[in-house]
């Protein structure tokens, strides 16, 4: 097998775990509702993060997580403008006006937080 396969393994199988394990330790925490939220994302962004500082280094970890916290921020915005703007100018529009909003975000923190 070459390295990208054992790669991509290795990510799949510790994504896997933190994802049994993030699930795990949210249902034994009130309220439950907390459990789909909090047992997919961090759990896989924490396995891609350990696998690439265990496969490119400190250095390209960092850089990952500096995008997870652009992405974070961006999705945070879109969630605060969605729910408004789907009520003021239905799905179709206030999804695309949220969509727009979100990228906007996102491509500006791109830009501005150095790497």
């Amino acid at each position: 097998m070459g390295p990208v396969v054992i790669e991509v393994a290795v990510k799949a199988l510790a994504g896997g775990v933190f994802v049994l394990a993030f699930a795990a330790l949210v249902r034994a925490l009130p309220p439950t509702w907390f459990a789909g939220m909090f047992s997919a994302a961090p759990s896989v962004a924490l396995g891609s993060l350990l696998t690439t500082v265990a496969f490119d280094g400190a250095a390209e970890a960092a850089a990952s997580a500096r995008g997870m916290q652009i992405g974070a921020v961006a999705f945070t915005v879109y969630c605060l403008v969605a729910a408004p703007m789907l009520r003021r100018w239905g799905a179709y529009r206030g999804s695309w006006i949220a969509l727009v909003v979100w990228a906007s975000v996102a491509v500006v923190g791109y830009l501005v937080v150095p790497y």
